[in-house]
């Protein structure tokens, strides 16, 4: 799940809220959120 997230938010596809989200649902760990967060997205 993390690695489809991370790909979703390098190409604007979520936001830091749909991900927050995620964590709630234990889908992914906080480490994982605040490392998503951290990668540079794509320019548009």
């Amino acid at each position: 799940m993390y690695q489809f997230l991370l790909n979703m938010w390098i190409m604007r596809r979520v936001d830091g809220v749909y991900l927050q989200a995620r964590v709630s649902k234990g889908q992914i760990t906080q480490q994982e959120y605040e490392m998503i967060i951290a990668t540079p997205q794509a320019s548009i």
